[in-house]
């Protein structure tokens, strides 16, 4: 009885899990393959297959330049993020100081606080500095978003490291400094590679703060997508970029899993 009980248990749960995984990968399939689809407007199936969408997204300018500028604001908050919440992490796990709940919580705030909020802030705030709709006002709105994500990865990493290795390496004649970037670092590399790659897609993804704080000059390629969506509907263009970017994050997602083990540090 108890066997058949168990058997029942596992199949409904390998049910849930497989449909999970149809849910979830289900779009991905339909918009790689309606990608190469050689018709003028978004279908699923494909009725012709062929390269023309992503040679038109090759051409479009206005989608290179918004890519572009995705990339480089993308490539500025991770290493600022990985910089930053590096050091905020490793002062929150290691240090012993007054008040660090305090900033911890201040730090991982806007986790827990609406995007939109954040945006209207800064909005008013930038307006009373004149640095709206530009690329530092950007760059800083697009820390601000990602910094927690590095904070929370590396404290988690710099908490299960033990405190001796680093005691050893001061113990044997290493400067603080040096045993923090010879013994330290190198030991929480995995946490620093999957803290850029989550802080650069935060930034790259993001549609509700860039919609406010980017200007005509800086205008990001989800804040082009959206706009473009909401005047002239799907455009197989578009479908296009998606499919070859989602290919890209599944690649090196699956190669950082292999390698980095990812998941574990999440």
């Amino acid at each position: 009885m108890r066997r058949a009980t168990n058997a029942v248990v596992m199949t409904v749960w390998a049910l849930v899990v497989a449909v999970a995984y149809v849910v979830i990968l289900a779009p991905i399939v339909v918009l790689i393959f309606s990608s190469f689809d050689g018709g003028e407007v978004f279908r699923f199936p494909p009725r012709s297959y062929s390269l023309r969408w992503y040679e038109a997204a090759i051409r479009s300018q206005e989608y290179r330049s918004s890519l572009g500028v995705s990339a480089l604001l993308a490539t500025v908050a991770a290493l600022v993020s990985v910089v930053v919440g590096t050091l905020a992490a490793y002062a929150l796990a290691r240090g012993r100081f007054r008040g660090s709940e305090v900033v911890a919580t201040i730090l991982l705030a806007p986790l827990a606080l609406p995007l939109i909020v954040w945006a209207i802030a800064l909005l008013q705030i930038y307006a009373w500095l004149g640095i709206s709709g530009s690329f530092p006002g950007l760059f800083i709105a697009h820390a601000t978003i990602t910094i927690p994500f590095s904070v929370r990865i590396m404290t988690a990493n710099f908490s299960q490291l033990d405190p001796n290795l680093v005691a050893a390496a001061v113990s044997l004649g290493a400067r603080p400094s040096v045993a923090f970037r010879r013994v330290t670092l190198p030991l929480v590399a995995s946490g620093l590679v999957l803290s850029a790659a989550i802080s650069f897609l935060v930034s790259f993804n993001d549609v509700i703060v860039s919609s406010f704080i980017a200007g005509a000059r800086w205008i990001t390629f989800p804040v082009r997508l959206y706009s473009e969506l909401r005047s002239e509907g799907v455009d197989p263009i578009t479908v296009a970029i998606g499919a070859a970017i989602v290919a890209v994050i599944l690649i090196l997602g699956l190669a950082g899993e292999r390698l980095f083990k990812w998941s574990r540090q999440l």
